[in-house]
């Protein structure tokens, strides 16, 4: 096949970022011809460019970076008075509009058999065109995650947050009407966009398991962890969760418990609420999270809002570590109808902090966690397991539309 492959952003390992399509690229690329077109919020690190180049017949990528800190006092007023974040928005749209004249270029003077879509922030791209059969990855539920963080935020920020979602509902509703060919990261966010009765594809996210593998068994006999991008509101707000009522609640059974908090850009709050809490270490960014793991007798994930598959879980899960988290996220590592995934799931403060006492209580239980949850991993979660999905959807939708001339929207749900 000739793939005309289109995602949000530039995914490799050393962009800090999800790379669940590195993965399937890479793979794709062994049996097909792959053009890519993505934008970038970020420096491009020569080695991923070096090595997405070797994957594809033609990179194409946007530039959506940050520009340099402001300079003079003037700079740094407009700088205020306009936004950080406006201007990040306006730059990204700016991209779009970039990639979408070089993808109608593309498919006007060029032949391609079907375009692989991934990322609702370059919807735009596609919106309004159909010469080609379209598989979409619509991952997750990103409704459902604003809705979620809408439940605990300030009032001041809820009609913001509404707007926002009320946003992704609408490109939610686009995406849906695109394609019949829809995947989705996990069961939960499947139902929370089409329903309990759907049987969209799930793509689980691919986890290298050579990668994330023990070097030893040696753990820190009382270490909990949550790792992260911690300027990402989800993570954000889970460690302080952790930090701020779950520790209270677990201090009197662990008194010399340890706690890292591991990962990028943590928030001022953050930094401010472990420097208040003995025994609480925010390491920023590190270049190797796994050694932190493998220090960890339990991994502790508070997640109050969620949508996806949050790949710390799964990084936690294949390193052998035992996992406690919540509702919210463990549904997201549902990818099989019935199968439920081996994490303890615990709903309240009280009963989050329950559980991981239990389980420093309990090394049998541990040790069983730690077996069943890499399994599970290994099981459901290889890049070979979700490329083969992907795939076959490219195949079946290649044939439909030949034979159909345009895809069968109906068929969608």
């Amino acid at each position: 096949m000739r793939i005309l492959y289109i995602t949000p952003f530039l995914q490799h390992p050393k962009m800090q970022s999800s790379f669940r399509h590195y993965y399937f690229v890479r793979d794709l690329a062994r049996r097909h011809r792959i053009t890519l077109l993505t934008p970038t919020k970020s420096p491009v690190v020569p080695e991923a460019l070096q090595e997405m180049q070797g994957y594809t017949e033609r990179l194409m990528i946007f530039d959506a970076v940050r520009k340099a800190p402001p300079t003079t006092e003037a700079e740094t007023k407009a700088l205020a008075s306009v936004g950080r974040k406006m201007q990040d928005s306006d730059r990204l749209q700016a991209a779009v509009q970039e990639m979408k004249k070089a993808f109608l270029d593309l498919v006007a003077r060029e032949t391609f058999d079907v375009v692989i879509f991934h990322g609702k922030s370059v919807f735009p791209v596609i919106d309004g065109w159909d010469k080609l059969p379209i598989v979409v990855d619509f991952c997750d539920a990103t409704s459902m995650r604003i809705a979620g963080r809408m439940a605990y935020a300030k009032p001041v920020e809820k009609p913001l947050l509404y707007l926002r979602y009320l946003q992704a509902r609408q490109t939610e509703k686009g995406l849906l009407k695109k394609s019949p060919y829809i995947a989705f990261i996990s069961c939960r966010d499947r139902e929370a966009i089409l329903g309990p009765t759907s049987r969209a594809k799930i793509i689980p996210n691919a986890v290298d398991t050579e990668y994330w593998r023990r070097k030893t068994n040696v753990r820190q006999p009382n270490c909990i962890m949550l790792h992260g991008g911690m300027d990402y509101r989800p993570n954000h707000d889970a460690a302080m969760v952790l930090i701020q009522k779950i520790l209270p609640l677990l201090r009197p059974a662990l008194p010399d418990l340890e706690v890292l908090i591991v990962g990028r850009d943590p928030l001022p709050a953050l930094i401010k609420a472990a420097q208040n809490n003995p025994g609480v270490t925010v390491t920023g960014g590190v270049d190797d999270i796994r050694p932190y793991l493998e220090r960890a007798t339990v991994y502790t994930a508070p997640l109050r809002f969620a949508s996806g598959q949050q790949n710390k879980l799964l990084e936690a899960l294949a390193m052998e570590v035992p996992v406690v988290t919540t509702p919210v996220a463990s549904a997201g590592l549902r990818v099989d109808d019935g199968v439920e995934s081996p994490v303890v799931v615990a709903q309240t403060d009280q009963q989050f902090a329950d559980a991981v006492i239990d389980l420093f209580k309990r090394k049998a239980e541990r040790d069983r966690l730690s077996l069943v949850g890499r399994q599970y991993i290994e099981h459901y979660f290889t890049e070979a397991h979700s490329v083969e999905v992907l795939e076959a959807m490219c195949d079946e939708a290649i044939k439909a539309f030949a034979k159909q001339g345009k895809p069968a929207i109906k068929q969608a749900v």
